[in-house]
Parts: structure tokens; sequence; C-alpha cells
């Protein structure tokens, strides 16, 4: 239907957007979807879109505002609103920023699937949320297994262990600080995964992971006792963890170090 819509009038392209659901977003994997959305933004000049107002209007008896003043119980249109029948029906006055580079991530997951859009232009719909930010070492903390330790001390879970990512939840995640050196560290490992999943979205990266899990641990200051406490399988000695020049460590405050582990 895209390809039709844009030959029929180039300008289709405009409002024609890359669409992604929840179960779209994986975690470190570039973002990759068939599906598209006819994003008809409230105020849009639908007549300066011929292809796509003759493709709505196929629709048009179940794209039609319920009248205010309807008594019967059935409807075969959409909601009560302010909006024109070929009008998205609520008002996403923040459209823009999905046109930007930013972290995404579903809004139910079993781990921390975060992601970023560095290209901007993927909308999503209310299966998804996103952080305006264009940064891999933000994605790196959230992405990592001691943010998501923490996620699961302080949310509640569904059922099947799945975790309900909400921005009230999200937006209280202490991010540790970091010195320039240390960011640039692990912006460059996080660059490496995106690589190598954008090649293949099978694409072995464990250890990079585990590398980049490393640096976080050592960002917010953990003993190894509290490490094998987020992370059972982790793969260093005491004597190395313990023996090992941390570098550059983060601000130790950072919720008071997750708040001491719970």
């Amino acid at each position: 239907m895209k390809p039709h819509l844009i030959a029929e009038d180039p300008r289709s392209a405009e409002v024609i957007k890359p669409f992604l659901a929840g179960r779209d977003v994986k975690r470190y994997q570039p973002p990759k979807s068939d599906k598209y959305l006819i994003f008809t933004r409230r105020g849009i000049e639908i007549e300066n879109y011929p292809a796509i107002l003759n493709h709505l209007i196929n629709f048009k008896n179940r794209l039609m505002p319920k009248p205010k003043d309807w008594a019967d119980s059935k409807w075969e249109g959409r909601k009560e609103g302010s909006y024109d029948w070929y009008e998205i029906q609520d008002n996403v006055a923040y459209y823009n920023e999905f046109e930007k580079p930013k972290i995404i991530y579903p809004d139910i997951s079993l781990k921390g699937d975060f992601t970023i859009d560095r290209s901007g232009g993927w909308y999503l719909t209310n299966t998804c949320y996103f952080i305006s930010c264009d940064d891999d070492f933000i994605l790196a903390l959230l992405a990592s297994k001691l943010i998501l330790y923490f996620y699961r001390e302080t949310s509640a879970a569904v059922r099947g262990g799945y975790l309900r990512f909400f921005s009230q939840y999200v937006i209280k995640l202490p991010i540790a600080q970091a010195d320039e050196e240390t960011k640039a560290g692990i912006r460059a490992m996080v660059e490496q995964v995106l690589a190598a999943k954008q090649a293949d979205a099978g694409a072995d990266t464990a250890a990079l992971e585990a590398e980049i899990d490393l640096q976080v641990y050592r960002l917010y200051d953990l003993t190894y006792d509290e490490v094998l406490l987020v992370d059972p399988g982790f793969g260093l000695s005491r004597e190395d963890y313990e023996a090992a020049d941390p570098g550059p460590r983060g601000v130790r405050n950072s919720r008071e170090r997750l708040t001491q582990l719970r």
C-alpha cells in the first residue's frame, strides 16, 4: 500500500511513517519493522495529500468521531472528540519528537529491552515508550543487568515474571555520572554491539555486553558480593575483580548506590 500511495502522489511519503509496536523492540537491536502508519495529525491540510485522502475515504464510516448527541449505544466510528474524521483522534502535540534520535523500549518485557533509534523517524504505538536522548552511555546503563536488577526490586512484575516499563518508574532510575574517558569507552563498546546487531540480529555479543556490565558495576562502586547478588553467573573471580584497576568511577551517591541494592 505504501508504494502505491507514493506512486500515486509522492507527497504521500510525508505522512506515511515507519511504525513500531512493543514486540518489535529488542535489546540493543536497531529498530526493524514492516509496518507503517498514516499519520494525519491534527490540523493537517488533507487536500494537499489527495492519494491519502482517497485511501482514507474507504474507511470514513469507521473513522468518523461520535457525535456528542449520539443516543444509540452502537457507533460504527471512533470516540467522541474535536478531531476531523481523517485526523488522528488524539492531539499528539509532541509528534516532532518522533523524528529525532531517541532511546526506545517496550512497555512489557522480561528484561531491559532498551535500544536506540539513531536515525529518528520511527513512530511508536502505545506499547512503546521513548526517551529523547542520543547517548550510547545512557543506553548502556538502562540496558545493564544492574539497572534491570534494581528495576525488578522497585517495580511490580506481572504474570510470568514480565515487567511493566512505565515511564513513572523508568524516570526514577538512578543514572551514574562518569568522566568523559569512561563514557567514551562504554560508548565505543555499545557501538560495536549495535553494529553487530545491525549486520545480524542473532549476532553473539555476550562478551561485549558482559564487559559493559562490568564497567557499570564499577561505576556504581559495587563490591564483589554485590555483583554476585545482581549477576550470579559473573565471570570474574573475587581476586580478579578486586585486584583489577577500576579506573575512573562514577558518582557514589547514585541513589545511594541503588539504595544499597535494596
